[in-house]
């Protein structure tokens, strides 16, 4: 029996069936536990009853529909309010159960939903947050337009800096030299593309102390990408915002590039796009420091919310406080600065030339919570990393010692 993962909905009849407003994920049982299973609302499609409500119906629909004999089934939900509890049925021959409800032993929080769960009960939370990945289709609104629209124009919005627009003016003339000579004057900056150039990849070139010589190896194009991340870095380790954590943004934001960087086999994303899968990754989550910047005290009561929360209460959330997806301010951001189209793609969900690019990032983003996690994504910290993205990981970090 395989984990199943269920999108509902209530009819007229009082019955579930599946549709919008209800995300429910099953667990089967393991070594470690009985089967698992935890309901939410969609913080996308919020219905209008309370899920302590249209419990009894959810839970007859999805025992009707798991084939699955273990008769201690371990039911849970999160409410409106991001409170973990158990569900007590009682079971009639025909019909729905009598349902109660019950906190865990250690309270309403997610430590204590996992206390009781272990390993069922981070695969069904993994399971909720990975459908709302799911690339929504609907277009903007006039208020996500207008929210995207003062984003843009805010005097505020993060930028790179003068060595920035040197380095791209020398790359759109295609002369290495003027690129090494923009960047020579700022000895972080150098060392940082030393590093980046005496990584493993160019064992067999022989260590070099030269900036030109670092611009060789890692192409015009890489180092063009660096610059831009660098300089935000080191521009925006503080801003608008007293209570965003920008450091723990830039960190999450590099372990999401070394990640997807790391994990781009597995989709079939071709080698030859490696510095293109890493940018990704990297900038991916701009948006959040875009609108930190812009709108601080917005962040601020987003931040307040979001603290030691689950990641269905966050994703609750954002969709309350933020007139548009972040990922949406995030390509809206990157278009100013000419990135790839497949870059732009996957940031901002766009799977219509395919779901590789978009699919890697998803899961990057997982793992870069569980490598150096990030309050405010909506996405688990406890997801396995793959070797071959700690080692990317940790290259990364030494190579982009920009971070304080």
């Amino acid at each position: 029996m395989n984990p199943v993962t269920f999108e509902l909905a209530i009819g007229l009849d009082g019955n579930a069936r599946p549709g919008q407003g209800v995300l429910a994920a099953y667990v089967p049982a393991s070594d470690f536990g009985v089967p698992v299973c935890l309901l939410s609302t969609d913080p996308r499609h919020e219905p209008e009853t309370s899920i302590e409500e249209i419990t009894p119906a959810l839970l007859a629909h999805i025992r009707d529909s798991v084939d699955d004999n273990e008769p201690l089934w371990c039911w849970c939900i999160i409410d409106s309010r991001g409170c973990f509890r158990e569900v007590l049925p009682k079971w009639q021959p025909h019909g729905f159960p009598t349902v109660s409800f019950q906190s865990f032993a250690g309270g309403l929080n997610i430590e204590a939903f996992l206390g009781v769960t272990g390993p069922a009960g981070e695969a069904a939370m993994e399971l909720l947050s990975k459908m709302l990945d799911i690339p929504g289709t609907e277009s903007e609104s006039p208020s996500e337009r207008e929210f995207l629209e003062k984003v843009e124009v805010h005097g505020n919005l993060p930028a790179p800096g003068n060595i920035f627009r040197k380095v791209d003016a020398a790359v759109a003339k295609g002369d290495v030299r003027l690129v090494a000579a923009a960047i020579q004057p700022d000895p972080v900056l150098s060392l940082s593309l030393i590093n980046s150039a005496n990584a493993a990849r160019f064992a067999n070139a022989g260590r070099t102390a030269s900036v030109p010589e670092s611009v060789m190896r890692l192409g015009t194009s890489f180092v063009r990408r660096i610059v831009f991340v660098a300089e935000m870095m080191g521009r925006y380790q503080s801003g608008a915002c007293a209570t965003f954590d920008y450091r723990k943004f830039w960190l999450n934001s590099l372990a999401s590039g070394a990640a997807m960087r790391a994990l781009m086999p597995d989709y079939g994303i071709p080698e030859q796009f490696a510095d293109d899968a890493f940018t990704t990754g990297l900038v991916g989550g701009i948006g959040w420091l875009a609108v930190a910047e812009t709108f601080p005290s917005l962040m601020k009561a987003y931040v307040a919310r979001c603290k030691d929360a689950d990641p269905i209460t966050k994703a609750r959330a954002q969709r309350e406080l933020f007139p548009c997806q972040i990922r949406k301010v995030s390509e809206r951001y990157l278009e100013r600065y000419a990135f790839p189209a497949q870059v732009l793609q996957a940031v901002a969900g766009d799977v219509s030339g395919g779901r590789a690019w978009y699919d890697c990032l998803a899961q990057a983003v997982r793992v870069a919570q569980a490598l150096e996690p990030f309050e405010c994504i909506a996405t688990p910290t406890n997801i396995p990393v793959p070797d071959a993205c700690r080692t990317e990981w940790e290259g990364w970090h030494r190579a982009l010692s920009v971070i304080p």
